[in-house]
């Protein structure tokens, strides 16, 4: 179980970073997870004198989630990692890899997503 976590919407998450941010928090990363029926469990992850505080969201995959790598440029890997991997829609990204930071363009889209993993037979 998670501690210190914080349900939130994905348009109250750039406020919510915003604030984080402005009381010194450290990003750590970003978790996401695939439940299965067409939705994403988004998790942001800060730290803060060695104690973590998280936010979640809830998205449907293609669903646009704002980038929060314009307050923490380092988010700009995961949010990439997520959109590559998962089908997360992250928006207004400082930079965009355009769904090849890890994946090649012969690479199946979205691997980690519950839909393409029954698409290829496995559980």
């Amino acid at each position: 179980m998670i501690e210190n976590i914080a349900e939130i919407t994905k348009d109250q998450l750039l406020g919510e970073t915003q604030k984080m941010s402005g009381q010194n928090y450290r990003f750590v990363t970003t978790s996401c997870v695939d439940l299965g029926d067409g939705n994403l469990d988004v998790l942001y992850h800060f730290d803060k004198d060695a104690k973590l505080q998280n936010l979640r969201i809830k998205a449907k995959r293609g669903e646009e989630v704002p980038s929060i790598s314009k307050i923490y440029l380092c988010a700009v890997l995961v949010e990439n990692e997520m959109k590559e991997l998962f089908g997360l829609n992250v928006t207004g990204m400082a930079i965009d890899y355009g769904g090849h930071m890890l994946l090649t363009p012969e690479a199946l889209k979205n691997p980690q997503s519950k839909i393409t993993i029954e698409q290829r037979g496995e559980k």
